[in-house]
C-alpha cells in the first residue's frame, strides 16, 4: 500500500481535531491514551503506540495490520478507532462505486477470501448474487462485523430454512399488505449492496421487474379506496435508487386525505452513503423538499434506516442522519439480531447510543432473522435476545431501548406483551407456535380469500397462533395458552366521570418534584433514576453539577421545568449551557408535565430557544427533547400537534409518557385511541407505565392485572402502526423495568 505520509498526517490531525471526542470514539480509547484534549491528540496517539516522531513507522505498521484478516487493529495495546481507519482508507482506496462481483477471482482482488472457503465460494456466488460498494469494501478490510454481513461465505450453502418468507397477505403489483392500517410499496428490487441475511436474497427476488408509473398509480388508487390505511412504507430493494418511481409514489400518496405518514426504508445510509452525498447532497435536498410538500398536505416523511453493528457507523452516515433530522425529517432504526454480529448487549448499546446521539429514534430489534436459505449461521435463540434487552435496560439510556419484535408469518409481535411462545410444534421441534394478537376477522377485513394464509390455528382465547421456525433457547419461555379470565377488567361504562377524572389530571399536571433517587446523591436538586440518567430541578446547585460532570456513566439529564418558576426559560438556558459543556452529557430533556393541559406554554419564542440548544455536530452531538405526560385521548389538542410538528422542523423530538390509571385509561380501546392521537400529532409514545408511579399509588384502586396489560398491548399491536407502540414499564424501587421481560408474564 503506497501512501503519502504528509497527506495522512493532515487527515489524522483534522480527524481528531473535529471528531476526537469520547461521545464518538468511546471512553475506553481516551482512557487508554490518558488524555481528553483534542489539541495534540494525534501526537499523543502515535507516542502511546510507540512511534513518537515517527509518523512513517506508525502508518507502515498500521497498514500492515490492515492487510491481514479484518478484526481488532491495535498498536502497543491501543485499539485504533474504526471511524479513524475508515477515513484513512477513504484516502488510500478512494471510490464511491457500487458493483456486482461475479467470480471468486474478482472478489479476491478487492477483499479477503479465506483459503479454506475458496473452493466452494463460486457455488455460493452463483446461488446468491454478490453486490458490494467501495464503502463496504473499505470497512470490511478492518471490521469482521462488516465483512460478515456482505461478503459471501460457505455457510450459505446450508439448505435449512425457506426459499422465501410469507411476505404479504394481499399482493397487488407493487403493493403488499400485512395489516389493516398500513401497506408496503415495493418500488425497486435492486440494491447497491446485497446483505447476506436478506429475506429477499434469492435470485428470483433480485430479478423482479421494475414497476412502471402505472403500477404505482394503481397501488395509490388502492390506498385511496381503503380509508383504514394510514401509513405507507416505501421499500424494495432500495427505493431511493429509482427517483422517478419515488416521485410518482410520494406525489400520489400525499394527496390522499387518510394517509398520515409516508415512511421510506433505506439501507444505503449504512452501506452506500454516496447515494445521499453525491451531487452536493442532492438526494437529501430532494427529501427535505418533498417533506415540505407533504407537510402542506398534512403528511410527513420518515426515514427508516438499518444498522446491525457499530462498526457500520461512519462519519458519512452520521452526517446524512444529522442533516435529515435538523431539517425536520425523523429517522428511526431497526436492527436484525444476528448470531456472531450483535447478540451482545454491549454491542447493541454502543450502536444505539451512537445513533441516538445523532437524532435517530430506536425502533425494533428483529429476532430471529428471517429463516431463509443460506442464513442459518445468523440464527439466534430468543433467550439470547431477551438477555441483550435486559442488558440494554440496565446500562443505556431509556431513549436507546428498542422493541423486541418477531415478524411471524401472520404479523409482528413484541415478546411478552403482544405475543409469546405457546408450545413447540409436535411434528418438528425447530418450529414453535407463537401466540399473536390477530384474529380471522381482522384479516377478513382486507383479504378476500384467507384460504392461502400461512400455518396458523385459533387458540383458546380466540386469537391466532402462528407456526414459526424459531429456537427459544430456554424451556421456561414456552408459556402455554393464557388462562381462563376470572377478574374481567372494568367495562367502559363503569369508568370514572369527567368530574372524578379532573383531580387525577390536575395531579398529573401539577407534579413538579423529582422522582425518588435510587442511590444517595449530594443535593436535593438532583435524583439518580438510572445508571445513565438523572433528574434535576430548576434549583440545581453546584454539588449537583459536580456530581453529574464527574460520573461519566451519566449521559442524560431530565430537567423539570415549570413555567411559573422560569417563564422565559432564562434559568433553564443557564442550566442547559452548563450541562452542554460536560463531555459525558449527550442529551437534556425538558420535562413539562403542565404541557398536557397548557400547550400554549411552549410559545414560538420558547420553541426557538429550545431548538437553539441542539448541537448537530458529528463529533460533539447534544440533543434536546421535550418530555410530556398525558392521560386520555381528549387531552391532545390541535395546539399540541402544531407545537410538536414545529419542534420537529427544528430538530427537536417530543415524546409522551402515560400512567395507566384504573377506570380512567386502562381499557385497550382508550390506549389505541391515545396512540392514534399521538401519531397524528407527531408525538412519540415512549412509555406506558403500568404500575409503581406516585400517581398510580394514589389513585389506582388495585394493581392492574397483568392479563389486562396483555389485552392492551395486543389491541395496540393489532390496531396501530408499529411506530405507535410504547414500551410497557413498571416503576420499582430498583428503577424502571420492562413489563414482561422482568416477570415473563405472571401466568
Amino acid at each position: 500500500m503506497k501512501f503519502n505520509v504528509k497527506a495522512l498526517e493532515t487527515i489524522s490531525r483534522d480527524f481528531f481535531n473535529i471528531f476526537g471526542t469520547s461521545k464518538l470514539l468511546g471512553r475506553q480509547f481516551f482512557s487508554d491514551l490518558g488524555t481528553q484534549k483534542a489539541e495534540g491528540f494525534f501526537d499523543t496517539l502515535i507516542k502511546r503506540c510507540g512511534y513518537e516522531d515517527n509518523e512513517t513507522g506508525f502508518f507502515e505498521n498500521l497498514f500492515s495490520l490492515i492487510k491481514k484478516t479484518p478484526g481488532r487493529i491495535a498498536l502497543n495495546g491501543i485499539e485504533i478507532p474504526k471511524l479513524y481507519l475508515y477515513e484513512l482508507l477513504l484516502y488510500l482506496l478512494p471510490g464511491h462505486r457500487s458493483y456486482s462481483v461475479k467470480t471468486v477471482d474478482e472478489l479476491e482482488k478487492i477483499t479477503f477470501v479465506q483459503k479454506e472457503d475458496r473452493p466452494c465460494l463460486q457455488k455460493v456466488m452463483d446461488e446468491f448474487p454478490v453486490r458490494l460498494s467501495d464503502h463496504v469494501i473499505r470497512q470490511s478490510r478492518v471490521s469482521d462485523a462488516v465483512s460478515k454481513q456482505y461478503l459471501p461465505f460457505v455457510g450459505e450453502l446450508d439448505p435449512s430454512g425457506k426459499s422465501i418468507t410469507f411476505d404479504g397477505h394481499l399482493k397487488k403489483g407493487v403493493l403488499e399488505q400485512m395489516y389493516q392500517n398500513r401497506v408496503i410499496f415495493l418500488l425497486d428490487m435492486t440494491c447497491p449492496v446485497y446483505c447476506r441475511f436478506c429475506f429477499r436474497k434469492h435470485k428470483s427476488n433480485r430479478k423482479e421487474k421494475t414497476p412502471t408509473k402505472e403500477d404505482i398509480l394503481a397501488a395509490a388508487d388502492h390506498v385511496r379506496n381503503h380509508p383504514a390505511i394510514r401509513e405507507i412504507l416505501i421499500t424494495g430493494g432500495e427505493p431511493l435508487l429509482n427517483k422517478a418511481n419515488l416521485e410518482t409514489a410520494i406525489n400520489a400518496l400525499m394527496t390522499i386525505d387518510h394517509v398520515n405518514v409516508i415512511r421510506i426504508a433505506t439501507r444505503s445510509i449504512a452501506y452506500f452513503p454516496e447515494l445521499f452525498l453525491k451531487d452536493e447532497k442532492a438526494l437529501i435536498r430532494y427529501l427535505v423538499d418533498k417533506n415540505v410538500q407533504c407537510r402542506s398536505h398534512g403528511k410527513r416523511i420518515e426515514i427508516g434506516v438499518h444498522f446491525v453493528h457499530p462498526d457500520e457507523v461512519s462519519i458519512q452516515s452520521l452526517e446524512i442522519i444529522s442533516l435529515l433530522v435538523q431539517k425536520g425529517i425523523q429517522v428511526y432504526v431497526q436492527t436484525p439480531f444476528l448470531n456472531g454480529l450483535n447478540t451482545e448487549g454491549e454491542t447493541l448499546g454502543r450502536l444505539f447510543t451512537l445513533l441516538r446521539q445523532t437524532g435517530v429514534k430506536i425502533y425494533y430489534i428483529f429476532t430471529p432473522c428471517s429463516p431463509i436459505h443460506g442464513t442459518k449461521e445468523y440464527w439466534t435463540p430468543i433467550s439470547k435476545a431477551l438477555e441483550a434487552q435486559a442488558y440494554l435496560r440496565k446500562n443505556v439510556s431509556d431513549r436507546c431501548i428498542p422493541k423486541l419484535c418477531t415478524a411471524t408469518s401472520l404479523g409482528k409481535i413484541e415478546w411478552h406483551t403482544s405475543g409469546f411462545a405457546v408450545e413447540k410444534d409436535k411434528d418438528d421441534e425447530t418450529f414453535t407456535w407463537i401466540r399473536t394478537p390477530y384474529t380471522l376477522s381482522y384479516f377478513k377485513d382486507f383479504i378476500p380469500d384467507i384460504s392461502n394464509m400461512p400455518d396458523m390455528r385459533i387458540n383458546t382465547e380466540g386469537t391466532l397462533d402462528s407456526r414459526f421456525q424459531v429456537i427459544m433457547g430456554k424451556d421456561d419461555l414456552i408459556l402455554g395458552n393464557r388462562p381462563e379470565r376470572t377478574g374481567v377488567s372494568h367495562p367502559a361504562e363503569s369508568g370514572l366521570t369527567s368530574m372524578e377524572i379532573k383531580p387525577i389530571r390536575d395531579f398529573l399536571i401539577s407534579v413538579s418534584h423529582l422522582s425518588p433517587s435510587l442511590c444517595p446523591v449530594p443535593s436535593k436538586s438532583v435524583s439518580r433514576v438510572h445508571k445513565t440518567r438523572v433528574e434535576v430541578s430548576l434549583s440545581v446547585d453546584k454539588k449537583a453539577f459536580d456530581y453529574i460532570e464527574q460520573d461519566l456513566d451519566i449521559t442524560d439529564v431530565v430537567l423539570h421545568w415549570k413555567e411559573q418558576d422560569d417563564p422565559g426559560m432564562e434559568t433553564t438556558d443557564q442550566i442547559v449551557m452548563q450541562l452542554k459543556a460536560f463531555s459525558n452529557i449527550s442529551s437534556v430533556r425538558i420535562s413539562c408535565w403542565e404541557f398536557c393541559g397548557k400547550p400554549e406554554l411552549i410559545t414560538e419564542a420558547l420553541a426557538e430557544k429550545i431548538s437553539g440548544w441542539n448541537d448537530f455536530s458529528i463529533g460533539n452531538p447534544f440533543r434536546v427533547e421535550l418530555e410530556t405526560w398525558f392521560l386520555l385521548p381528549e387531552d391532545i389538542q390541535k395546539q399540541h400537534e402544531e407545537i410538536a410538528k414545529e419542534l420537529i422542523q427544528k430538530g427537536v423530538n417530543i415524546y409522551a409518557n402515560v400512567p395507566l390509571i384504573t377506570r380512567v385509561n386502562d381499557q385497550p380501546g382508550i390506549i389505541v385511541e391515545l396512540s392514534d392521537k399521538f401519531r397524528h400529532a407527531a408525538i412519540e409514545f415512549h412509555h406506558l407505565y403500568v404500575s409503581g408511579l406516585e400517581i398510580q399509588e394514589k389513585f389506582n384502586g388495585h394493581l392492574i392485572d397483568s392479563q389486562q396489560i396483555i389485552d392492551i398491548a395486543s389491541e395496540v399491536r393489532k390496531s396501530c402502526s408499529g411506530r405507535q407502540i410504547p414500551l410497557y414499564i413498571r416503576w420499582t424501587p430498583s428503577g424502571e423495568m420492562d413489563f414482561g421481560l422482568s416477570d415473563l408474564l405472571e401466568f
